[in-house]
């Protein structure tokens, strides 16, 4: 697209040169034909181009946003550099965004040497030393450009980890503010998020001065260049060196140089170098080891529901998902309705729901009992052979935690539940 743009000028000042100076109406004619021509492939090169690079960008993000969080939801957990889920969310959205976005410094550059080469080839036919110098000049600004962009490479780098950090505490909070609430906390963990926060705005602040200057500094050296090369074609067509068909061309079609030249400076700083650790962050999460090597076969334990009066062993969590659910104690809900929340299958959920006496909750602003219950409808509507359950019903009252353990011993019974709690409502069903 941009080299079909740049053949503009040049059909324009052959025009001038071979049809309006000899006042040649059918030569026009022929050239105004041509250029709507070369404009029409350029629009539909364009519109492929763009479509094909967005698909690209789209499906990179895709493809890594899927490999992260499946190394964040792999069952034998993330070990090595402990991730707040906060921080994890930051990974799978902001990092994999910005380096599926520099996809386009792989294809972009390829456009923009093919356009300074053919400019120079284009200038070095009408006048050769402009054509060398063209050629010559391009690795200057393009150097120029880089050197430019340093103080926004390193500025770049702190404002991604500040924002990080705090989006990152931003969702560690939104996911215990009730405990923080609790605790009566939420002064000190206010003052920690705003102090988060003032970093992030004043790294950006820096980051986006430092863009400034890089803007400024890389449209003044593509202009200057444009400028002295405008300035030397001028001098030789006042000596009659070349035509003023061919002055419009090479002025014209030096503007498309600019951008090719000043693409590296601008967008290694704002771009790559952001992409480059936002990549190191993912590539550490997906290198990172697992919490356990592998999975162990549950204790057998007969049919019908048992009760185990002690807690839940600190490696309940390495038992082969294959071969048993084991239930989290915690109770997390996430986006949707309720019946989103226990399955996919709607008269699933509610029957899922019924069992854990939770067919009254609408939502949202669940309270914690309400929340433990759609927990529970959750493990009850995946329907595993052998369930685990961490003590399900320590938020619920006892005339409701009674009807819990009736209900899941009925809907359960000849399939095994396992159920670790001191609760005297589960022992009372126990098997």
């Amino acid at each position: 697209m941009m080299v079909t743009n740049a053949s503009a000028p040049v059909i324009v000042g052959r025009a001038i040169d071979s049809a309006i100076a000899t006042q040649s109406v059918a030569d026009l004619k022929r050239y105004i034909v041509l250029l709507a021509a070369v404009m029409l492939l350029g629009a539909i090169g364009g519109w492929f181009g763009r479509g094909w690079l967005s698909k690209a960008v789209l499906t990179v993000g895709h493809d890594l946003r899927m490999a992260v969080t499946g190394r964040i939801l792999d069952p034998r957990g993330v070990g090595g550099t402990r991730y707040t889920p906060g921080e994890l969310l930051s990974i799978a959205s902001t990092d994999v965004k910005r380096v599926s976005e520099a996809v386009f410094l792989m294809v972009f550059p390829v456009g923009h040497l093919l356009t300074i080469a053919y400019v120079a080839y284009v200038v070095g036919a009408i006048h050769l030393p402009l054509g060398i110098a063209i050629l010559a000049g391009g690795p200057l600004v393009v150097f120029g450009t880089m050197a430019a962009g340093k103080p926004l490479r390193r500025t770049s780098g702190a404002r991604q980890r500040a924002l990080a950090d705090a989006a990152a505490t931003a969702t560690d909070v939104v996911e215990g503010l009730r405990i923080i609430k609790g605790l009566g906390a939420v002064d000190v963990v206010s003052g920690r998020y705003k102090q988060a926060s003032a970093r992030a705005r004043d790294t950006t602040i820096r980051a986006n001065a430092s863009h400034a200057k890089l803007d400024a500094t890389t449209e003044a050296l593509g202009t200057l260049y444009v400028i002295a090369t405008s300035l030397l074609a001028a001098v030789f067509t006042v000596r009659g060196v070349i035509s003023i068909g061919d002055l419009i061309t090479i002025i014209g079609i030096t503007q498309f140089v600019i951008t090719p030249m000043t693409f590296l400076g601008k967008h290694i700083a704002a771009r790559w170098a952001p992409a480059q650790a936002s990549a190191a962050r993912i590539t550490e999460l997906l290198l990172a080891p697992p919490l356990f090597d592998a999975f162990f076969t549950p204790p057998s334990f007969p049919p019908g529901l048992t009760v185990i009066d002690q807690p839940p062993p600190a490696d309940l969590a390495q038992i082969d998902p294959a071969k048993a659910l084991v239930a989290p104690h915690a109770a997390h809900i996430f986006e949707g309705g309720v019946l989103d929340n226990v399955a996919d299958d709607p008269d699933a959920a509610r029957a899922a729901l019924d069992v854990a006496a939770g067919g009254d909750i609408l939502g949202p602003g669940l309270s914690g009992g309400q929340r433990q219950r759609v927990a529970l409808a959750r493990a009850i509507a995946a329907d595993p052979d052998v369930l685990i359950l961490q003590d399900p019903t320590t938020a619920v009252d006892s005339v409701t935690e009674q009807a819990i353990a009736e209900n899941v011993a009925a809907h359960r019974a000849g399939r095994t539940t396992v159920v670790y709690t001191s609760s005297l409502a589960w022992k009372a069903v126990a098997e």
